[in-house]
């Protein structure tokens, strides 16, 4: 029984939970992250709060990190959802969304803290006796100088977890990127607060058009009732609306009983008063129509007309990227970095390094990149001075990269490209060689031999084609001539054709004049009756 025990669980599988610190980075959202609002960078803050919205499973979740004090959970869901009302802007966002009637209730508002303990907390703190299980060796008298940054979870009073701050340079942990800085607050402005007043413009400009669109899509009607009357008493226009004409005193009916008046149209106004406003939409925010996809009217459609084109767009967007890459790329990495150096068991990657974001170069249209890297390595790659200062494989690689195609997967090392040309070398037979070079000769001279074989073909096709076209052309001329000959003949036939016919009807009209005087003389005349 205990080997076939000892087999089973060989051949079972169990989950072994391993625990490895890492660095990460997380989504904060703004609308829970207060730090100082008196700054003008967000390093400059001394701390930085963070509200965390939960629910009881959450709170229950959160106990089993080893950071957080237990007891302080547990005695937090006992004591439940303090009187904290709901944030504001939960309000105003179901305002906007028309949701007013969904409530979040039950929720514990967690803080975060992380930041500067200054020499007063410090004391608080060694008062607490917390300073003797983290803060080291802290006197009573301490300098206002001295700091130490902390990372503190609390709600509703009740402490949750004290930390020291995770990297000993104490680089702040959050990064804020906004697309225009404001240099008297750590957050700057977005796209739609910088258009805001083009886009009410603009927005104002398409209600007056669909409004004068309304009015002009039929006629106003007038009715004179004076004279007309309708059936069913509505004085309203129907399809097959029958209407009584009433008597009227002599003057009254000058004016027709129906008017109709049209509203113009100023749709084409209002439409140039909407693309104006566009402009100024894309000279404000610095994100014109070519760089969101539209080339627009009137725009070259050659390919390097289109790069200039493109590469002139992204200034703005390159001025965006330098903004993002100094707050956001370049503090984030920082901290990878220094977390790294202090915590990596890899003492090979200890050294001195500085982090250089290249987001904004990257944004150059590639069309023109690959397109001038192609014309280095045409006009430089022989030259016979300039051609060795080249590095081939660095100038290949950036060639790939230009064209979006990864340059390690198609591109031989130098090891692959020394290993596969020795082993051209050794496979090439110089008497196979010199047999290969005799067969090309060979096969050259039958190419040309087949190439003048068919230039004489052309040539006698072409001979023989003038030939047939000048014995067309003489054919056609001898039958002109033989055809306007019977034209000729059968003229003469025709006239004397007509001349017979006209000597007929003159005996024919004088036998009848003799036939008439015999019959009413009772004589001949002479003539043939």
């Amino acid at each position: 029984g205990g080997e076939q025990d000892a087999e089973e669980k060989k051949s079972a599988f169990f989950l072994e939970s391993v625990q490895s610190d890492k660095p990460a980075a997380q989504w904060v959202d703004p609308w829970s992250f207060f730090p100082q609002m008196d700054v003008a960078q967000v390093e400059d803050s001394d701390g930085y709060y963070e509200r965390h919205l939960m629910k009881e499973h959450m709170l229950r979740k959160l106990a089993r990190r080893d950071d957080i004090d237990e007891n302080a959970v547990r005695e937090l869901i006992e004591e439940g959802p303090g009187n904290e009302t709901e944030p504001s802007y939960l309000v105003n966002l179901r305002e906007i969304t028309k949701q007013n009637d969904i409530q979040t209730k039950d929720l514990f508002h967690v803080w975060e803290y992380t930041g500067a303990l200054d020499y007063k907390d410090l004391k608080m703190l060694h008062e607490a006796g917390i300073e003797d299980r983290l803060l080291g060796k802290v006197v009573e008298d301490i300098d206002p100088l001295e700091e130490i940054h902390v990372r503190i979870w609390f709600c509703q009073g009740k402490l949750l977890s004290f930390s020291l701050h995770p990297l000993d340079s104490n680089d702040p942990i959050y990064s804020v990127f906004s697309l225009q800085e404001d240099e008297n607050c750590p957050f700057g402005f977005g796209v739609p607060y910088l258009m805001r007043h083009e886009q009410a413009a603009l927005n104002s400009s398409k209600r007056m058009m669909m409004d004068n669109s309304g009015l002009a899509s039929g006629p106003q009607i007038l009715i004179n009732k004076k004279l007309v009357e309708p059936v069913n008493g509505e004085a309203r226009l129907e399809p097959m609306k029958e209407w009584y004409l009433k008597d009227v005193e002599q003057g009254e009916s000058s004016v027709p009983p129906f008017q109709t008046f049209h509203i113009d149209s100023h749709q084409t106004e209002l439409a140039n008063q909407m693309e104006l406003q566009r402009q100024d939409i894309d000279e404000v925010t610095s994100l014109p129509q070519i760089a969101q996809g539209e080339q627009g009217v009137g725009v070259t459609k050659t390919a390097q007309g289109m790069a200039l084109l493109m590469n002139s767009a992204n200034v703005g967007f390159r001025m965006f990227v330098k903004n993002f890459d100094d707050n956001i790329t370049v503090p984030l990495i920082r901290r990878f970095y220094d977390y790294n150096m202090q915590f990596s068991s890899k003492e090979h990657i200890k050294g001195d390094y500085e982090v250089t974001a290249r987001g904004s170069s990257v944004l150059l249209v590639r069309e023109m990149q690959a397109n001038n890297l192609m014309i280095i390595m045409t006009s430089l790659g022989d030259h016979p001075r300039y051609g060795p200062w080249l590095k081939e494989d660095s100038l290949l690689k950036d060639l790939f990269r230009a064209h979006n195609v990864s340059a390690d997967e198609h591109i031989k090392t130098h090891r692959e490209a020394e290993k596969d040309k020795q082993e051209a070398a050794k496979q090439e037979d110089p008497a196979m060689a010199l047999e290969m070079r005799r067969i090309d000769l060979e096969q050259a001279k039958i190419d040309n031999a087949l190439r003048e074989i068919e230039l004489k073909v052309e040539l006698s096709n072409g001979e023989w084609a003038a030939k047939r076209e000048i014995a067309q052309l003489q054919y056609a001329q001898t039958m002109g001539i033989k055809v306007e000959e019977l034209n000729i003949e059968l003229e003469k036939l025709e006239m004397a054709e007509e001349q017979q016919n006209k000597e007929r009807e003159s005996r024919e009209r004088a036998l009848a004049a003799e036939v008439a005087m015999a019959e009413r003389t009772g004589k001949s005349a002479g003539g043939s009756v």
